[in-house]
């Protein structure tokens, strides 16, 4: 048996917000994006009972990041 399978496995937990995307709702905008700028995809949450929808901006590069 290899050594590395007695390793504990190890989490890396990321703040992404600011760091590897931006994001912003409509009454919210940011000005860390260029106006016009298309988002890349967008999350729904719920914020005291009101459903507020978050346009988001992926950094360059940040795909690969996360797949490596």
């Amino acid at each position: 048996m290899s050594r590395l399978r007695l390793v504990p496995r190890k989490t890396l937990v990321l703040d992404l917000d600011e760091t590897l995307i931006h994001s912003h709702h409509m009454s919210m905008p940011r000005n860390t994006v260029k106006p016009g700028t298309p988002y890349d995809f967008t999350v729904k949450v719920t914020i005291d009972r009101h459903p507020v929808r978050f346009f988001v901006h992926k950094r360059p590069h940040v795909d690969f990041f996360l797949d490596v």
